[in-house]
């Protein structure tokens, strides 16, 4: 199958997980919780879903500044039309 990054984020005032900064410090419970949902949610579109290991916080922030990046070369490269 094809890549499909997901961002997992909280508010960062939940009084549940205020005091996490990382997937890593969540308990085990939680991150089965959490690895359950994505293997489930694509189901009822009949599609196979591989989760594989939750990355660090760091990874995410630069998976989204390299997304926004991008949006903005495309956003730029359709201004230039």
């Amino acid at each position: 199958g094809e890549k499909d990054d997901k961002i997992i984020a909280v508010c960062a005032d939940d009084p549940e997980y205020r005091h996490f900064r990382d997937i890593s410090e969540l308990p085990p419970h939680r991150l089965q919780e959490i690895r359950r949902f994505f293997e489930d949610y694509k189901k009822n579109e009949n599609k196979e879903v591989a989760v594989n290991d939750f990355l660090p916080a760091e990874d995410a922030i630069n998976a989204i500044k390299y997304s926004m990046d991008l949006y903005g070369s495309y956003i730029m490269e359709g201004l230039r039309k």
